[in-house]
């Protein structure tokens, strides 16, 4: 016996469309026009929903409560189309060259993690896209943004798709966290990348030979993979909430000062410094500086950052400025077994405070 969805009184449609979760108003807008106007028509925006282009992958992913909840990935008949930069039509999926279909693929590395849970709900859909003169993710983020009443959330490039950063730049104005594999990038495109609108800015690589004179423009958050362009003065004058970098040819020296800065009253806003320096010693770091105070806890401490990501400090000591503000300051081992330097000012992203008692 058949449900007749469409015939349901409007107060219940709206429910179900703002029940159901991104994959399955993807699956119920492409059964008829008068289902995708449906959709359209009764779901709200949602916080809820993020959305990320991946570059490596070349796919559309559609996050629902921090979870991946399905991809969008295209399929050329040629497996590959040239990508144009130029000014792109948006329309919606009735309106451009795509074939749909829907299948179950469960991602290698997720389904070791989280083989009962997560991977049940992941769903990819393929699209057929016949036109080797347009880039069609353009057309797919226009559809799934509109469909969801959002905008891209995260946006990875290179330089082949450095065209996609602009284009979405200018129909929403800003992204929040922008990665970039700029590696073969010339000096325009990366020094352009730096006055992005971008929140968050990652650079993945970066060429050896890159250089940016004078000081870096203040956002969020800035993070780079490959730091030996980085320079004492960049850590000296920077105005970032976060800022990590790695592979840098900073000095235990150089970090004194900033922290002698920081101390001062300099780099208000900063919550998170991570940086990595050869030889990273932490007594010559703090060496000559006034109120440092050590640790008398023997519990590890957490602390999290802007980014979500959780911090666990072991051996650390604080730091304390005239205004009150309190710093951890410590090493941390990374993925790759090697110590970073961490300065994480309190109290951290969930508001937590320092719980130390010996600041009277």
């Amino acid at each position: 016996m058949s449900f007749h969805f469409l015939r349901l009184p409007q107060v219940v449609l709206s429910i179900i469309v703002n029940l159901a979760e991104p994959n399955q108003l993807i699956c119920l807008t492409q059964c008829s026009k008068r289902a995708y106007n449906l959709v359209k028509t009764y779901r709200k925006k949602s916080e809820n929903v993020k959305i990320l282009v991946d570059d490596a992958l070349n796919n559309v992913r559609v996050y629902y409560d921090d979870k991946i909840n399905c991809c969008l990935s295209l399929d050329s008949g040629d497996r590959e189309w040239e990508l144009v930069e130029k000014d792109y039509p948006t329309k919606n999926l009735f309106g451009a060259d795509f074939r749909l279909s829907l299948y179950c693929e469960e991602e290698e590395e997720e389904e070791e993690e989280e083989e009962e849970n997560e991977d049940k709900d992941k769903r990819k859909w393929e699209l057929k896209w016949d036109d080797p003169t347009k880039d069609g993710i353009l057309t797919l983020i226009d559809w799934v943004t509109d469909l969801f009443r959002t905008d891209v959330w995260c946006l990875c490039i290179r330089k082949e798709t450095f065209h996609r950063w602009k284009w979405v730049e200018s129909r929403q104005g800003q992204i929040d966290d922008l990665e970039v594999w700029a590696v073969d990038s010339t000096e325009d495109e990366i020094q352009g990348l730096f006055q992005s609108k971008s929140k968050k800015l990652t650079l993945l690589t970066i060429p050896s030979w890159f250089q940016y004179p004078g000081v870096l423009p203040s956002r969020t958050s800035l993070g780079s993979w490959q730091g030996y362009w980085f320079t004492p003065n960049h850590l000296m004058t920077s105005d970032f909430i976060e800022l990590c970098i790695h592979k840098s040819t900073l000095t235990n020296s150089d970090v004194n000062q900033f922290l002698r800065h920081w101390l001062a009253g300099g780099s208000p806003r900063l919550k998170t410094l991570i940086l990595q320096i050869k030889g990273v010693n932490l007594n010559e770091i703090i060496h000559g500086i006034e109120g440092v105070i050590p640790n008398e806890n023997p519990r590890n401490q957490k602390y999290w950052t802007i980014s979500g990501e959780e911090l666990t400090f072991k051996d650390r000591l604080y730091l304390r400025r005239n205004d009150g503000v309190i710093a951890t300051c410590s090493t941390i081992e990374n993925r790759f077994l090697r110590r970073n330097l961490v300065l994480a000012v309190w109290p951290d992203a969930k508001n937590n405070a320092c719980l130390i008692n010996n600041f009277q």
